[in-house]
């Protein structure tokens, strides 16, 4: 197995593939087994090798015990892109509003060529350039699937159990905040919970979709539920202190954003206000600190009366040219 890719068994029964430190697309992934009878996947990855590789480990680890249930966190790719993995006759559940969302996304092959693209003409000037070297920034050096993977067959709109063997897996959705369906599967007899991509633990979070109450109050369920421990989208495996921390930033970003907003200073700058002030500090080792101007754009769209947008190429290609166009003149300093 290659690094990041390896099984590491977190409660009776079990697993998580953690891909650390957890940057653009190192996205987590879970197995929960009832030994000698069936399991459940949790979240596939968009890198084809990687996924392959977490299959095979599954499938060893499942060998007593074949897979029949997987659930899809959210409608990023990075979650859901590895669906091929699966074994055919396997059930993928996700979220309603997920679903929809999936079918909007661009498809790997459209994604792949933009990211391609953007390598060859991120040396230039303006924010074209800018926008091209941070797309290939987000795909890093995953291979991407070359056809749109397999959509989940199943959905609910706000809770499902699903029975894995003697065990039972509560899936709640709590979006939309990060994406417009983002759902948690709480294991309750281990005392694990996967959050798909409402946690991001030591990276920085992206807001997406919105509003943010509905992270805030995302964060407070999970909070509630007084688990083990939380296996994050993004990051390592945290308890409820890196919970806290991550409400803390999402106040603090909500509190000072608006007082921008108010002011009518624009979203980068506001961005770069927000990262040079003593309040951020706290915050400043986290990785990818500039996906703050990801979040600021879609809070001045929601603070403007605007609707969240869909999960467009386009979309993401403004947002990603905002970000980009600040990196380059954040590392130039």
């Amino acid at each position: 197995m290659s690094a990041g890719t390896a099984m590491k068994q977190i409660g009776d029964g079990v697993w998580a593939s953690l891909w650390e430190p957890g940057g653009w697309g190192q996205a987590n992934t879970g197995l929960v087994v009832d030994p000698g009878s069936v399991s459940m996947v949790i979240d596939t990855v968009w890198d084809v090798p990687r996924a392959r590789e977490i299959a095979d480990e599954t499938a060893r680890l499942t060998a007593n015990a074949p897979v029949t249930e997987a659930v899809n966190t959210h409608s990023d790719g990075d979650h859901w892109w590895g669906n091929d993995t699966l074994p055919s006759g396997v059930r993928i559940t996700t979220s309603s509003a997920s679903l929809h969302a999936m079918k909007e996304e661009t498809a790997p092959a459209g994604v792949n060529a933009f990211a391609a693209l953007g390598s060859r003409i991120g040396w230039v000037p303006g924010p074209l350039g800018a926008m091209g070297s941070y797309m290939n920034r987000v795909r890093g050096g995953a291979q991407f699937p070359g056809k749109s993977p397999r959509l989940p067959d199943h959905t609910f709109d706000v809770t499902e159990k699903i029975t894995v063997g003697s065990r039972d897996v509560q899936l709640r959705y709590l979006g939309p905040a990060h994406t417009v369906g983002d759902l948690i599967a709480h294991v309750p007899d281990a005392g694990i919970v996967f959050t798909g991509d409402l946690l991001f633990i030591g990276s920085t979070p992206i807001l997406w979709h919105g509003p943010l109450g509905n992270w805030l109050g995302a964060l407070d369920h999970l909070l509630s539920l007084d688990a083990e421990a939380y296996v994050p989208g993004h990051g390592p495996l945290c308890g409820t202190a890196e919970i806290r921390a991550l409400r803390e930033y999402w106040i603090w970003v909500e509190e000072s954003g608006r007082q921008h907003f108010d002011a009518g200073v624009e979203s980068t700058p506001a961005s770069r206000n927000m990262m040079q002030s003593k309040e951020f500090e706290r915050f400043s080792t986290w990785d990818c600190a500039e996906r703050l101007v990801l979040t600021m754009s879609t809070l001045y769209r929601l603070w403007e009366g605007k609707p969240a947008e869909p999960p467009t190429l386009a979309r993401r290609a403004r947002a990603f040219a905002d970000a980009g166009t600040f990196l380059r003149e954040f590392e130039s300093r």
